[in-house]
């Protein structure tokens, strides 16, 4: 559960609010839809539910937990178990191969064979046990997304925040990836999807739209 309450975000960069006065209840295991044009407030969005904004007015709850009401440490710790976030650009580190990529974000955290067996299950999931070992600049755009969902799933996060996911891929990848949202949704999973493409934004079921004039205000209950 995300519960939002009178959330206010200003960059010092802007005269205006990029969010305004958002109340806002998205239930466990709904998948939601941001569109409207660039710089209408969607990555930001994203941002709060994540916990990377420091200067959020108002309340983010997410399972009972007022994430800006936790210090800077305590907040990094909550959300590296809840939430997960996949971004146009795939982040992966040239330096390492799939299974190391998909591993990183629990080496500090968990037993290393516990993690590697994770990561190959999650490898398996995604289409690429053909790439285990492969390096990033050895895979396709669409491959390099799937190993950037693997990575993010590779904690277990019951929300998972997606930032233009598709934004970089043809069709045929786009479908793979549309494809791979559906079955972690199913798994009762909590998406958060920005997007600018009509059809991967109908996939949830709820959409938010963001208007660039009179950022989006008000109450939303989904």
């Amino acid at each position: 559960m995300i519960l939002l309450k009178n959330i206010n975000v200003t960059y010092p960069s802007l005269e205006k609010p990029i969010l305004k006065n958002i109340n806002l209840h998205i239930k466990t295991g709904e998948w939601v839809s941001l569109v409207g044009p660039s710089g209408s407030g969607k990555t930001s969005f994203l941002k709060v539910i994540s916990g990377k904004l420091d200067t959020v007015e108002g309340n983010v709850i997410i399972h009972e937990t007022d994430i800006n009401g936790l210090s800077a440490h305590k907040r990094h710790e909550f959300i590296r178990r809840h939430v997960s976030t996949v971004y146009q650009q795939f982040r992966l580190l040239p330096q390492f191969s799939v299974l190391e990529n998909i591993m990183l974000p629990l080496i500090p955290h968990e037993n290393k064979k516990r993690i590697q067996s994770r990561a190959r299950e999650l490898i398996d999931e995604v289409g690429l046990t053909h790439r285990v070992t492969h390096f990033p600049h050895q895979l396709s755009g669409g491959e390099q997304q799937r190993v950037a969902f693997a990575r993010a799933l590779i904690t277990d996060p019951s929300i998972l925040l997606c930032d233009e996911p598709t934004g970089n891929l043809d069709t045929n990848n786009r479908d793979i990836i549309l494809e791979l949202l559906t079955q972690i949704h199913k798994k009762g999973k909590t998406i958060i999807l920005a997007t600018h493409d009509e059809i991967v934004a109908k996939k949830g079921k709820n959409i938010l739209t963001f208007h660039e004039e009179d950022v989006h205000k008000g109450e939303v209950v989904l």
